[in-house]
């Protein structure tokens, strides 16, 4: 396939999240109605339910098949695609077979396959959702003991491992101070269930592979390192990272990354052993250990 008919699929693709709006309103509102229509008074609610299946059919049909050009884009890494798309095309099927089921008059039949593709679509919903924000973004602030129940993680929020009884002096810096960093503002994109541009950002090891275009860092030299790049590019570029409208990393977080970079980037290194400037002890004084500064998108380097 050559680069033209590729960039033309994945414009195709990328149509996806707008579709997907419509099978999932349709579907609700055709249980809604289906619903009502239970109640005497309400009998003919579910009077247009042909009229909105016969729309819902190709509105579906084509979200999966946007959907599927949208996962060839190689940003997505886990099997969560995999299950994305068959629960993805299971609904556009299930939406197809409403139709015929209404169509022969079978209203049992075709109230049984509607509250089946529901539960389709919120199987769907819920693998898309995990794709785009991590398998624990339902679950990553549910109160406890409803995150046990999800399967969620015990901690909400990205903490350091080691004890913070010496202070910041004892931290190691990556896994304590940058990892938080990447993990609020860069591991949505760039994690195990997402991986645009073929970037991974959720370990040490991801980050010094890089890609295809080789690392992103480059040990004692924060200005020639293209995470930092991406980081600075002014929020109207195109290639800025964070995406315009995600969280942004604030000042003292940018600063934070070049200070680790330019010591050496080192996995294991304590905060005392890669001797931080009076500025740096300074922007770790005021934060709590493990948490990022809270970010802004106006805020520069």
């Amino acid at each position: 396939m050559n680069e033209a008919s590729s960039g033309l699929l994945l414009f195709l693709g990328r149509f996806h999240p707008l579709l997907v709006h419509l099978p999932i309103g349709f579907l609700v509102l055709l249980a809604t109605l289906e619903l009502l229509a239970l109640r005497p008074r309400f009998r003919a609610a579910n009077g247009s339910a042909r009229f909105i299946l016969a729309v819902a059919v190709p509105a579906a049909a084509a979200t999966a098949f946007c959907g599927w050009l949208l996962g060839r884009s190689g940003d997505y890494e886990s099997s969560l695609l995999e299950w994305h798309e068959r629960a993805g095309i299971a609904v556009a099927i299930a939406c197809a077979i409403l139709l015929l089921l209404h169509w022969l008059n079978q209203q049992r039949a075709y109230r049984i396959c509607l509250a089946v593709s529901c539960g389709l679509l919120a199987v769907a919903s819920h693998l898309g959702g995990s794709l785009t924000h991590g398998q624990d973004y339902l679950t990553r602030y549910a109160p406890e003991p409803f995150r046990s129940w999800l399967g969620g993680a015990r901690a909400a929020s990205a903490t350091p491992s080691t004890s913070t009884s010496g202070g910041w002096a004892q931290q190691e810096a990556f896994g304590a101070i940058i990892q938080p960093i990447l993990q609020q503002y860069c591991v949505p994109c760039h994690g195990p269930e997402k991986a645009k541009a073929k970037l991974r950002l959720d370990s040490f090891e991801h980050l010094q592979r890089g890609n295809e275009r080789g690392p992103v860092i480059k040990p004692g030299d924060s200005g020639a390192s293209l995470l930092v790049h991406f980081l600075t590019l002014p929020i109207e570029d195109d290639s800025h990272m964070p995406p315009a409208g995600k969280p942004q990393p604030g000042a003292a977080d940018l600063a934070l990354i070049r200070w680790w970079i330019d010591a050496g980037a080192s996995e294991k290194g304590k905060v005392s052993e890669l001797s931080p400037p009076a500025e740096i002890q300074r922007l770790l004084k005021g934060r709590v250990p493990g948490q990022p500064e809270s970010g802004g998108s106006s805020a520069k380097p």
